[in-house]
């Protein structure tokens, strides 16, 4: 203001000036012009006033005509220029030099008795013939008191191509241009009508959406005045008012920026100037003048709008039917240019309605790209919009299959299409692989019934099409161990096809292979190399995660643990990377079995209830029996029998019961049954386990071993024959000796024997489980052989072993929450026994503050233990053991004297001066020495002893 007061001062004095004022759409342009001329007014100047109107600004002298009206002269001296300007009305278009002589002889004659101020309000629409007489007026004001003050948009297309060129020639031209507010001045503008604590917290909001143009700001105010209660949120509220202004500013930047910024509302990031030019049908200089306009006011970053307010308040204002033919011309635009099938589909999803076959199309592209991208949300979503173009026929069967894949992903209920796909199969829109994936979904969810026929009609399609893909023929290598039932049935439909095709094709059923043939304990060696190929060389997506726990499984029950225990972390930690739901429960259930199998029950219990929680229980349909089995076994032997009854009472499908995945749940039952002391139950459900597995064609005792189960039982019952019958059974079975079945037979068979031949056996026992790395069953047998010892009055060893027998059982129970009373895993072999007073006084309770001591105590060894050969260690472990010196020179075929020798530097380094002062976890270290292992690694350690050799 002060600047133009300078100006009109200047004209005052016989010196015209000529003003622009160049600003954005509500910068203040009006409301500067307006009070200018007021003050002049005021102070007895004459103030003439002139308006661009984009309605009127091709027709000539438009702009002229109302200026001509309003000029304070008698009305016979501007007769002669009212009647040139109507002829143009007429068609007659007049000299532009006698309109312009007499209108500049007019002003002329007025600036001679007082100073005169000429506004000109939205230049940039001021019609080329009035335009034409300013600038004639504009060339001879130069010495006469006549100020010419115009205004004009920033970036607006003028309807006049060369006035600001003429403007700039006069010596006596100036600029002034009007820039946003600051933002101080708007944390001033809201200091004027909000309370202190409000400005304070809303002024760095405002700024940011506003960017300080002002008519945005005093909007915002209003907005938060409007607002019945006043939030606590930094950014303001956004209403009706704002909305309005938005759309105030972009009426008034042109009917060409408006439709550019609906435009921009739906393209958003993917707005260019090509792909606006051509939504818009304008030239790219017109588009790139255009989003200038719109960055000026402040409703852009780039190309697209800084604030979703923006786009909110366009969208707002458009009719449904528009919109969506907008977001479709965008998909088109979008995909010409090979944006990405996503964002093609993006706005295909935004229009609503039901697609047509290429919307389809490009719907199904996007799920398959959301789906490789693992956003299974998104990919369901274009996918549930797809069938709505496409109900039926061959093309909706794959987008429904797509779609249960996609939902099975994100861990929603994804079962719900099952029935529809059924009949997609019976009209025959299903190809062979999406016959294989809904047999397979069906046996999952319960639905044996409803698998059966498709399975027979799929059996018979492959005995006469040999040239289906592989995929079909893994069908029946699938079969025998998750639902061995169903393999005959198979094998009947397929016939010689089956037979023929009876090697592995591909990954998948060199996978289900190899599981079979570990648990038929057969070529154990070749099976779990099959399984650490497929592994390394298989990436992982919803087609190989089935493989994958197959091969994970192959390795657990191969007792390759530490293997398996790799694997399957790095696979669950990519399932978490990329945020796939049964991903993460698949192998978070391997992983509980694996951490069950140590005897890590806190671990266990976690990954159990994690591979639930991660999709539901009802999602895992009949394969809930493999996590239910492991809370149920961890919470058997804590003794926390409300939490076993809390698990039984989960609804499990009765299809279970006729899949393998009843054979875990149902050792797990039995075992609590016999915990509890109902021994018949357990042993039904023992025998339960041997019948299905005799129906099945294998024998499985590394997921279901019924012989030692049994034994337990028939122990319980007071049938030590029949026990040891089942035991030797078991050891004599010549194909699944590894050191867990082994170990646990051996623990069986010494319970029935008398208590000299006891003694040796389980001595061999604690040699064969510490290898297994099964630290609870070696727990048991540590209880065992204590009260082996005690019962021959041999106190000391009896001592030394339950002391490592309760650390080891807490440590298994480590961070474990045990129910009030509850104790240490107890001898199940027989009777409980109580241990003499001495032992019992020196033993330490069973509370979480031992526990803790035992991990202090096994850090604190740590390098003292370090400091032993591999020799020593040997000798140390088996020492502690309660072995003799001639009986560990036997076992490690060394002398009696070297043995001796090997004591001595023992008990010096770890400064104790007797056997049962040894560590009493040293056990858990020996697991990693390497002399007493027959199978396998341990991981109950990851400290070990020095080599032999430097």
């Amino acid at each position: 203001m002060k600047f133009l007061e300078e100006l009109f001062s200047e004209t005052d004095s016989g010196n015209g000036r000529i003003a622009l004022v160049n600003g954005a759409v509500a910068s203040g342009k009006t409301e500067l012009l307006r009070t200018f001329a007021e003050q002049r007014a005021s102070e007895g100047a004459v103030v003439l006033t002139m308006t661009g109107d984009r309605d009127r600004e091709t027709r000539a002298y438009g702009s002229l005509q109302r200026f001509v009206r309003d000029l304070p002269v008698p009305r016979a001296k501007t007769l002669e220029l009212t009647r040139l300007i109507a002829r143009s009305s007429n068609g007659v278009p007049p000299s532009s030099f006698d309109v312009a002589n007499i209108m500049l002889e007019l002003t002329l004659e007025l600036a001679e008795r007082t100073p005169l101020l000429i506004t000109v309000d939205d230049a940039q629409h001021v019609d080329a013939s009035s335009m034409d007489c300013l600038l004639r007026l504009a060339e001879r004001t130069r010495s006469a008191r006549i100020m010419l003050l115009l205004a004009e948009l920033a970036h607006g297309r003028s309807a006049h191509p060369s006035y600001r060129i003429e403007l700039v020639r006069q010596l006596h031209f100036r600029r002034l241009g009007l820039a946003p507010l600051s933002a101080a001045g708007v944390t001033k503008l809201l200091a004027r009508h909000l309370d202190p604590d409000a400005v304070e917290r809303l002024a760095a909001g405002c700024y940011k959406i506003t960017r300080g143009n002002p008519l945005l700001v005093r909007a915002l105010i209003e907005d938060q005045l409007d607002w019945p209660e006043p939030g606590q949120d930094a950014r303001p509220v956004v209403g009706d008012a704002f909305r309005h202004a938005v759309l105030t500013c972009l009426r008034r930047s042109g009917s060409d920026v408006l439709a550019l910024a609906r435009v921009v509302s739906v393209l958003g990031p993917d707005s260019t100037v090509e792909r606006l030019g051509g939504l818009v049908h304008r030239r790219p200089a017109d588009v790139a003048r255009a989003l200038r306009a719109l960055r000026t006011v402040g409703f852009l970053n780039g190309n697209d709008f800084r604030d979703r307010s923006f786009r909110e308040a366009v969208i707002d204002c458009m009719e449904p039917e528009d919109l969506a033919k907008l977001h479709v011309t965008a998909a088109r635009a979008l995909h010409a240019d090979k944006a990405g099938a996503c964002r093609v589909a993006h706005h295909l999803l935004e229009a609503g309605g039901e697609p047509d076959v290429w919307a389809v199309e490009q719907l199904h592209s996007a799920a398959k790209e959301a789906l490789r991208a693992d956003d299974a949300g998104r990919a369901a979503e274009y996918l549930e919009h797809a069938l709505t173009g496409q109900p039926d026929g061959p093309h909706a069967a794959a987008l429904r299959v797509l779609l249960l894949r996609a939902e099975l992903r994100g861990g929603s209920v994804a079962d719900r299409h099952l029935t529809r796909l059924c009949e997609h199969e019976r009209a025959g829109d299903l190809e062979p692989e999406q016959k294989v994936f809904l047999v397979q979904r069906l046996l999952w969810a319960g639905r044996q019934p409803d698998a059966e026929p498709v399975l027979d009609r799929l059996g018979r399609e492959y005995a006469r099409r040999r040239s289906l893909n592989s995929t079909v023929a893994d069908v029946g290598h699938w079969l025998r161990h998750a639902h061995p039932a169903l393999a005959p049935r198979w094998a009947e439909a397929t016939g010689a096809a089956a037979r023929e095709d009876a090697e592995p094709a591909r990954w998948a059923a060199s996978a289900s292979e190899a599981l079979i043939t570990v648990l038929g304990g057969t070529d154990e060696h070749g099976a779990v190399s099959t399984a650490e190929s497929l592994l390394e060389a298989t990436p992982l997506d919803d087609l190989t995660v089935g493989a994958m726990s197959s091969a994970l499984h192959t390795l657990i029950y191969a007792d390759r643990l530490e293997n398996a225990t790799n694997w399957c972390d790095a696979l669950l930690e990519e399932a978490k990377a990329r945020g796939v739901a049964w991903w993460q429960a698949v192998f978070s259930a391997c992983r509980a079995d694996i951490a069950l199998r140590y005897g890590e029950l806190s671990k266990a219990s976690g990954y159990a209830r994690d591979a639930i929680e991660a999709v539901g229980a009802e999602r895992w349909g009949v394969a809930i029996g493999m996590p239910l089995a492991v809370l149920i076994r961890v919470a058997t032997v804590i003794g926390d029998h409300e939490a076993v009854r809390e698990h039984l009472r989960q609804p499990v499908p009765e299809e279970m019961y006729r899949s393998g995945y009843c054979l875990p749940y149902l050792r797990a039952r039995g075992r609590y049954c016999l915990a509890t002391g109902r021994v018949e139950a357990a042993l039904a459900d023992f025998e339960r386990c041997r019948e299905l597995m005799t129906a099945w064609g294998f024998e499985a005792p590394t997921l279901a071993p019924w012989r030692t189960d049994s034994a337990k039982a028939h122990l319980r019952l007071g049938d030590a024959d029949r026990a040891r019958e089942l035991a030797n059974r078991q050891l004599a079975h010549p194909r699944f000796r590894t050191p867990r079945v082994r170990g646990a037979a051996l623990r069986m068979l010494a319970a029935t024997e008398d208590v000299n031949s006891r003694l040796a056996m389980l001595k061999e026992t604690v040699e064969v489980l510490n290898a297994s790395g099964d630290r609870l069953e070696l727990a048991q047998a540590l209880f065992d052989l204590s009260r082996t010892h005690q019962a021959m009055k041999q106190f000391a060893k009896a001592r030394m072993v339950l002391l490592r027998a309760r650390r080891l059982g807490q440590a298994c129970r480590l961070e474990m929450t045990p129910p009030r009373g509850s104790e240490e895993p107890r001898p199940e072999s027989g009777a409980e026994w109580t241990a003499p007073a001495q032992a019992a006084a020196a033993a330490p309770a069973a509370d979480a503050s031992d526990s803790s001591g035992v991990a202090a105590a096994a850090e604190q060894n740590d390098q003292i233990l370090r400091n032993l050969t591999s020799s020593e260690y040997r000798v140390a472990t088996l020492a502690s053991f309660g072995y003799t010196n001639q009986e560990i020179s036997t076992k490690l075929h060394v002398t009696p004297s070297t043995v001796e020798q090997h004591l001595t530097r023992v008990f010096r380094k770890l400064k104790v001066s007797k056997r049962t002062d040894l560590p009493v976890d040293l056990q858990l270290e020996a697991a990693q020495a390497g002399g007493m292992r027959t199978a396998g690694k341990s991981r109950v350690s990851g400290r070990g002893p020095q080599s032999d050799t430097p």
